[in-house]
């Protein structure tokens, strides 16, 4: 006689593990934010994690390095490093075998990109300071609903189809 219950529904498991590694803060809220539209029903189990920050080669070991067994990892960092820096980081990156996602020139100008305004694409720190005192205060980067507001999953799927980065983004938590 079993002693299991046969109405009792089995535990739900996913197919896909994926580890999606933030170079800072910023890149970590944002895509928390994307986890939270795009990876529902999915069959994907999406841990977000961060960096802190450093050499670009440095943020890629560091995420090779973090626990867990997943089926992917994606690196998401910022273009805006010396040209030997990005091809050492890509190189690592080929290496430890993870995907790599470069904002030109950083996550700024890319969440600019998407609220349809032109960034200016040649410079990260001014592109830092324009989304800050525009958009979200520094001090309120780390709250969920100030990305809710200002990214509507209606918003970013129109804007899918314009900014890469995005697209990339999006097609990955979709499980694609």
């Amino acid at each position: 006689m079993s002693r299991t219950n046969p109405f009792k529904q089995k535990r739900r498991q996913a197919k896909k593990t994926l580890l999606v590694f933030g170079e800072g803060f910023g890149e970590e809220m944002f895509l928390k934010h994307l986890r939270s539209l795009y990876s529902f029903n999915t069959n994907v189990a999406i841990t977000v994690k961060r960096g802190k920050g450093g050499t670009a080669d440095r943020v890629i070991i560091d995420a090779s390095k973090t626990l867990g067994s997943f089926d992917r990892k994606i690196v998401v960092l910022d273009n805006d490093k010396p040209k030997a820096e990005m091809t050492k980081a890509r190189q690592e990156a080929i290496t430890r075998g993870i995907e790599l996602i470069e904002n030109t020139p950083c996550l700024e100008s890319v969440l600019i990109s998407i609220l349809d305004k032109k960034p200016n694409e040649t410079n990260s720190a001014l592109c830092k300071d324009e989304f800050e005192s525009k958009y979200i205060d520094k001090k309120k980067r780390g709250e969920p609903a100030e990305y809710t507001k200002l990214f509507p999953k209606k918003l970013l799927d129109t804007q899918r189809l314009k900014v890469s980065e995005l697209d990339k983004l999006v097609s990955i938590l979709e499980g694609k």
